[in-house]
């Protein structure tokens, strides 16, 4: 059984979900310590907890403690099995975090998954809901993965009770990825959403970032949605098609900040992103990392190497045995990962 630090590197959530289900698509048991141990409530979330209740559902694992607070677990996978999984992550804990990990181990399984969970769709410290249909859902079909994601309801903190149903496709063979760089930008889109407050907000969130992706000579349409939810909360995501691949960027909603500084944040950090040219945004490139590791290898680019992406490279290297090589080129930092032959 491997045995992981869990408090390695960046030592959040993400290198929990990402170890168990990289454990389910290998079908190698884990043992993960020191979960979160740099953080200021340490140990497993009711989140993390979820994810990996999600992920030993696709395979019928054997765990132990797995439980709120605790600082270690140990992950025993059977093989992975096609599904339907019902989750509540119980408080306002984030279901895109739950779904990268269902999403992963599902994408090697032999069959059609369908999830089904509720929780909160928008949330500090964790990619929105609209990311993971409009950003991560392309990138992944490049892998001839195909994500469908429905978003039922939205919730935000402290009430969360959204709820998301997502089906993934695996394909017959895993596909490499290899985009060194986007190609042309063909379209900007994007969601401004608000629940429980004035309308107008979701109009201004996407004024404000229209304005700020103005620049760029393809068209611009940001769609405005306010509809019911059990508790209020703000929030806009925008992205840009390129020819071969996707760039995303996101802001949410906070007690004080103006609809229209909501917008330009989000605005500016996907402007930015395209000028710069890179294949995958800053928070892309750790959540398809797993992905090329597992499947088919493949290059990509990144404006810079996050502690994310430093993270995940290391745990997937401990767990997979595949390579990675870094070099700068043309400004941005080129990251090719090589599989074990």
């Amino acid at each position: 059984m491997l045995e992981i630090d869990g408090s390695r590197g960046e030592g959040g959530g993400q290198l929990v979900r990402t170890a168990v289900a990289v454990s389910a698509a290998t079908n190698n048991a884990v043992h993960i310590v020191n979960i979160r141990a740099k953080r200021q409530q340490p140990g497993l979330m009711a989140q993390h907890v979820a994810a990996v209740k999600c992920v030993a559902a696709l395979c019928n694992a054997g765990t132990s403690d797995v439980e709120v607070g605790s600082p270690m677990l140990t992950f025993r996978p059977g093989p992975l099995r096609p599904g339907n999984v019902k989750i509540d992550v119980g408080t306002a804990g984030s279901i895109p975090l739950v779904l990268q990990a269902g999403i992963l181990a599902a994408s090697f399984s032999p069959g059609e998954t369908t999830f089904d969970i509720t929780g909160g769709t928008d949330l500090r410290y964790a990619p929105p809901i609209d990311y993971l249909a409009n950003v991560l859902a392309p990138l992944l079909g490049k892998l001839g993965i195909a994500v469908f994601i429905e978003i039922k309801k939205r919730g935000y903190y402290p009430r969360g009770g959204g709820e998301v149903v997502a089906v993934v496709r695996p394909p017959p063979k895993p596909l490499a990825f290899r985009v060194e760089g986007p190609g042309r930008t063909l379209s900007i889109g994007g969601k401004a959403h608000v629940v429980e407050l004035e309308s107008d907000i979701a109009k201004r969130m996407a004024a404000s970032a229209t304005s700020e992706l103005r620049s760029f000579p393809v068209p611009v349409k940001i769609d405005e949605e306010s509809p019911p939810g059990p508790g209020p909360g703000t929030g806009i995501t925008v992205w840009a098609r390129t020819e071969y691949s996707m760039l995303g960027a996101s802001a949410l909603g906070e007690k004080g900040l103006r609809a229209e500084n909501i917008g330009a944040i989000a605005g500016r950090e996907l402007a930015a992103e395209i000028k710069a040219g890179p294949s995958l945004d800053l928070h892309a490139a750790d959540q398809l990392v797993p992905y090329l590791a597992l499947g088919g290898g493949g290059a990509f680019t990144v404006r810079s190497i996050s502690s994310h992406l430093e993270t995940i490279m290391w745990l997937v290297t401990e767990m997979t045995g595949v390579r990675f090589r870094i070099e700068k080129k043309y400004g941005l930092m080129r990251v090719e990962c090589v599989p074990r032959h």
